[in-house]
């Protein structure tokens, strides 16, 4: 069967996009347009896309401008060329939502209305969703920021043992601002450490819901993820699990995995489609858990509507979710669900940095002989294009010097 016709446009700058444009050109041979407000490292100098720069103060309407701009000449010089769009963030998402009836006119896309979108982004709607399937989440209590102006405001009372883990309810809500203090997540050990929070977050103009979670202990590699595609008729069509090797440390971006295992995980992969039909979804979903070390019990975290800037990984395991977005949004047909089974490493640091924090033996073990089998990482494409490789390399140094500041944990022994 010949490859199905039709042009991706993504918005974003960081490396998930650029792996999806690497994806459709693996897999279709197609360049994708990246519409974006900035020129990152990630998406410079490649040979397998064309940007579309909207300039570095533009806003929301100038994107949303631009994609139209972008539909409309499109459209008008190849209008057999379907124009599948994609994008890979919190803010991405609220803004195609929020657009979507003027971006259909010209894009294919997967997307929920705002209501659902609302619901889905909500990591305390999460929680009800998995205490109705009976899925282990952890304790939370929800502190409502909405009346922070009132000089007589005071914060909810939180109903959760210290140490906890504090961030927002929707991502989205804190993935702009910028003031002193703020951080992606807040680990607090203390009461006291809790109430500076609450004061950090007022003084800075926080408005919304934020939570104050109990803390699942173990580190890094007891942090699992899935990556989904659900399709237009809710049936999960693309889905890949992987256990975590190593997070960035770094306030800013905490949380976000910088290596991971890829294995089929059935307990994640059964749990991820109840919950996704559950919520009656469409599109691409990560969601996040982690192993209780004392129990073995798997505590489902959140979910993001959205595939995650590491999702490449449930590429290279097999899963196709490209190849599932184009079957549903462009060549309109049903297809077998596909889980990824490969087992490989994937990572965007420098793989001789694992041995000081991967250290469970056995599991070490196994890290190594996937490394022997290959590693993975998701702009390491273009293997002739210099400054992509000196880019990767330049990246991977200054990860060396993050994780001696922020996690300087070594292991008792390397592999």
């Amino acid at each position: 069967m010949s490859a199905p016709l039709f042009q991706p446009v993504l918005l974003g700058t960081d490396q998930g996009t650029y792996a999806l444009a690497r994806a459709f050109h693996q897999q279709y041979g197609v360049r994708s347009v990246i519409v974006s407000r900035g020129r990152s490292g990630a998406i410079a100098n490649s040979r397998i896309l064309d940007l579309v720069h909207t300039g570095d103060d533009s806003d929301r309407a100038d994107l949303v401008a631009a994609l139209l701009r972008e539909g409309r000449e499109r459209t008008r010089s190849a209008p057999d060329v379907p124009l599948v769009l994609m994008y890979n963030s919190d803010s991405h998402v609220e803004l195609v939502s929020e657009h979507a009836e003027e971006l259909s006119e010209f894009y294919r896309f997967p997307h929920l209305d705002r209501d659902k979108l609302a619901q889905v982004a909500d990591k305390s709607h999460f929680a009800q969703i998995c205490e109705r399937l009976g899925l282990a989440t952890p304790r939370t209590s929800v502190v409502r920021f909405a009346g922070a102006d009132d000089p007589a405001w005071v914060p909810d009372p939180v109903d959760v043992t210290f140490p906890v883990v504090a961030k927002p309810a929707n991502s989205a809500d804190l993935e702009n601002m910028r003031f002193p203090g703020v951080r992606k997540v807040w680990f607090l050990d203390t009461p006291q450490e809790w109430e500076d929070t609450v004061r950090v977050l007022r003084e800075g103009g926080f408005r919304h819901d934020f939570l104050v979670q109990e803390l699942i202990p173990g580190d890094d590699t007891h942090q699992y993820s899935a990556v989904a595609y659900v399709d237009r008729s809710g049936r999960v069509t693309a889905l890949a699990t992987a256990q975590v090797l190593l997070g960035e440390h770094d306030p800013m971006t905490i949380g976000n995995p910088v290596a991971m295992i890829t294995t089929p995980l059935p307990e994640m992969m059964d749990a991820t489609e109840r919950i996704l039909t559950e919520v009656g979804y469409w599109g691409f979903a990560n969601v996040d858990a982690k192993r209780d070390p004392r129990t073995g019990v798997l505590y489902f975290m959140e979910m993001n509507a959205r595939m995650g800037r590491n999702s490449f990984y449930a590429t290279a395991a097999g899963a196709d979710i490209v190849g599932a977005l184009v079957d549903d949004v462009v060549r309109q047909v049903q297809r077998e669900p596909r889980r990824g089974t490969h087992e490989l490493l994937y990572s965007i640091v420098s793989p001789l940095m694992l041995p000081y924090y991967v250290r469970d033996r056995a599991l070490r073990r196994t890290v190594v002989a996937a490394a022997r089998r290959g590693i993975v990482h998701p702009l390491l494409y273009e293997r002739l294009n210099l400054r992509r490789q000196g880019y990767v390399a330049a990246q991977r140094l200054n990860h060396v010097r993050k994780f001696a500041r922020h996690y300087p944990r070594l292991s008792d022994t390397g592999f």
